[in-house]
């Protein structure tokens, strides 16, 4: 009887145990996921390794993140019709390397197309003995809208990629501090007439043929209204309306002749040849 006791004491203890190893790595685990949320909602957003997985970040905002050397560095952001964005960042070495690098930020676009930058240094080389590098781009004013073969910003979802270009591969993986500026200036549409108070100040079309000028009250006389050459009573012999009838009703009776007249050939050639 105590035996039996002893073993299931025994058992519960493992199992008790084997509990406890299994919740601490969890515990763990979720400790550091709330401490890093909080470290990340103060120092904006974390970048991603990818498309797909790149940092939410906002316009007028600034992130810092800490990096591995070597990867690849994504955010994304809204951007406006009308906006001129700028995108800076700051890279910073918190150890020496073996040899000098180079550094770069690019700007695609909502459907991942490279937009070259406007303003800005967007690949810049670190010493090194260099702490720190910058690197900023502006692409071109976000247009409202673009011809299909065009690669002009449009409006939406933007990415900023942040990367070596030039490493030695005795510097992969240290530690690198990087932070994102985003500024934005302007918005609002575009058009061929920004800047006018919306208000079209010439026709799209030309006016061909003038009209009567109305004066505020004054209703318009549509007793005159005539054509210039097609209903005016100057018509000519064989020109204006007249004429279009006579040419119609002699061609009609050419082709009639013309028709009898092949007919006979072609039913009684013998008849012509005798």
């Amino acid at each position: 009887m105590m035996r039996s006791f002893t073993r299931t004491l025994r058992r519960a203890a493992v199992a008790a145990a084997a509990l406890t190893l299994a919740a601490t790595p969890a515990m763990a685990a979720s400790s550091t996921d709330s401490s890093s949320g909080s470290s990340g909602s103060g120092k904006g957003a974390a970048p991603g390794t990818s498309f797909l997985t790149a940092g939410k970040a906002e316009m007028d905002s600034t992130s810092t993140a800490t990096a591995s050397t070597g990867e690849y560095m994504y955010w994304s952001f809204p951007a406006l019709s009308g906006q001129d964005v700028t995108a800076t960042v700051t890279l910073k070495f918190p150890t020496q390397r073996s040899a000098a690098s180079t550094w770069r930020v690019d700007v695609f676009d909502g459907i991942r197309r490279h937009q070259p930058c406007a303003t800005g240094h967007p690949q810049n080389a670190a010493a090194p003995a260099a702490t720190e590098v910058k690197l900023d781009c502006g692409p071109r004013t976000v247009r409202p809208w673009s011809e299909a073969w065009a690669s002009d910003p449009l409006p939406g979802t933007y990415y900023v990629r942040v990367a070596a270009t030039d490493l030695s591969q005795k510097d992969v993986g240290l530690k690198v501090d990087v932070t994102l500026e985003l500024s934005a200036e302007g918005g609002g549409d575009i058009g061929p007439d920004a800047g006018q108070d919306d208000a079209l100040k010439a026709p799209l079309v030309p006016i061909t043929r003038g009209g009567q000028v109305l004066q505020p009250g004054q209703v318009a006389d549509t007793r005159k209204v005539t054509m210039d050459g097609f209903d005016n009573g100057d018509d000519r012999w064989l020109s204006g309306t007249t004429g279009r009838w006579v040419w119609t009703v002699g061609s009609g009776i050419a082709a009639m002749l013309l028709g009898v007249g092949g007919y006979m050939f072609a039913r009684h050639p013998r008849r012509w040849f005798r």
